[in-house]
């Protein structure tokens, strides 16, 4: 886990890209979704900023700070998330790794591959809470924010939902494998409407789009 150690919230696009570049099995598809929702709530945070610096748009200002708060406080808490996946998934392949010659170590390594296993889908499903935050902001810039950058809020948009689309599969996967789907039923339904609503957003930012964009 040395190289995984080594990256953090404040880690640069070049160190994260480069260790997900790496012929080694974490970070991946998790921390690179949470970071591409990291990005899309920058983007969110830009377009509220330009909103209150017009004047045009004082109708809107207040609205637009509260954006631009929340996108902000997303930013940081998804870019914590990137490091939260990549460290989730290497103390599940740690737990894989466990000797398994004795029937007590056997039953250990059952019980940290399970335990690690659960860690990561929850890591996931609170990357897929947050990219549906950061795709509502960005539907509210799309349809609010200065028209100058409604392609910048309508990117914001696209990258939260295929965050939340990619978080929503490892969810799935993380919970099929530790079998007993009944038990994890709630959790994979509250993935699903989450995604459900994610989808939906991104059919209004087309809309609008289309609308503007002509």
């Amino acid at each position: 886990m040395d190289e995984i150690e080594q990256l953090t919230s404040d880690s640069s696009v070049r160190e994260w890209s480069d260790a997900v570049a790496a012929a080694s099995p974490t970070p991946a598809g998790g921390a690179v979704a949470a970071l591409a929702a990291a990005l899309a709530a920058a983007l969110v945070t830009m377009v509220a900023g330009l909103t209150t610096r017009r004047e045009k748009y004082a109708a809107v200002h207040g609205h637009a700070q509260e954006v631009l708060e929340r996108a902000e406080s997303l930013r940081a808490e998804l870019l914590e998330l990137a490091t939260y996946d990549a460290e989730a998934i290497a103390e599940y392949l740690d737990a894989l790794r466990l000797p398994q010659g004795t029937e007590f170590e056997r039953t250990a390594r059952e019980a940290a591959r399970r335990a690690t296993l659960l860690e990561a889908a929850r890591v996931q499903l609170e990357l897929l809470h947050q990219a549906g935050e950061v795709a509502a902001l960005s539907e509210a810039m799309v349809g609010s924010g200065v028209a100058t950058a409604i392609g910048d809020a309508a990117t914001a948009a696209f990258l939260a939902v295929a965050a939340g689309r990619s978080a929503y599969w490892s969810v799935r996967s993380n919970l099929r494998h530790l079998g007993q789907p009944g038990e994890h039923r709630p959790l994979i339904e509250t993935a699903s409407g989450t995604l459900e609503l994610l989808e939906e957003i991104e059919i209004r930012v087309r809309q609008l789009l289309d609308e503007r964009v002509g």
